[in-house]
């Protein structure tokens, strides 16, 4: 989630290909995700797992090369320094010895200059079994992807952004029956025709596929 979506130093290309794996619960990076929330449950720390890695939860599989972690700053500085399987580098990046992961963490205070506020973890959160760690709720992550969306339309551009409006289509279509015009309608407004357009995009795809 973190920066203009250019390629950034980190892990090859084929060790993130590994790391993602099937996309599944059993994932390389789905177990650095636990990994992180026992150190939370451990620590106290109120969290949730946002970006491409809550995508993949929600049915869309398509890699990613990090985890983005919301939080609260203030109770993630108490935690600092992290020393062992999950490091700290500096005030807001984490490293995952065990796959060579970062973790990124964002602090909902802050201001991210997007169109609706950085949502509270403790209350977007959800708790998933299957994956053994918190999570953003579905409608959240979806307003979420098109502020960022927004966002980078104008900071980058729409080459870069269209990432983020893919997945905002991508999470409807997977989801398709927890969506409907009245709920998108509850969503803030700077980002609800963005959904809506992606909602009647959802539909005709999925009318389509019914009928061939």
């Amino acid at each position: 989630m973190k920066g203009s979506g250019a390629t950034e130093p980190g892990l090859s290309g084929l060790r993130i290909l590994a790391v993602n794996g099937d996309m599944s619960a059993k994932s390389e990076l789905m177990d650095a995700a636990r990994r992180f929330h026992e150190l939370c449950s451990v620590r106290g720390l109120t969290y949730c797992v946002v970006g491409g890695v809550a995508v993949i939860r929600n049915g869309y599989r398509r890699t990613t090369g990090d985890i983005d972690i919301l939080t609260r700053k203030a109770e993630w500085l108490k935690l600092l320094p992290l020393e062992g399987e999950i490091s700290s580098n500096g005030i807001d990046q984490c490293t995952d010895a065990r796959t060579g992961l970062t973790i990124d963490i964002l602090f909902a205070e802050e201001d991210w200059g997007m169109p609706i506020p950085m949502p509270d973890p403790g209350a977007v959160g959800e708790f998933d079994k299957e994956y053994g760690a918190n999570y953003i709720g579905l409608h959240a992550l979806v307003q979420l992807k098109a502020a960022v969306y927004l966002s980078k339309v104008i900071e980058i551009g729409e080459n870069f952004a269209s990432k983020d409006r893919s997945d905002v289509f991508e999470l409807m279509l997977r989801n398709l029956p927890q969506f409907t015009r009245a709920k998108i309608q509850t969503y803030y407004p700077a980002v609800r025709k963005v959904c809506l357009d992606a909602f009647k995009e959802a539909l005709r795809a999925e009318r389509k596929h019914l009928k061939g």
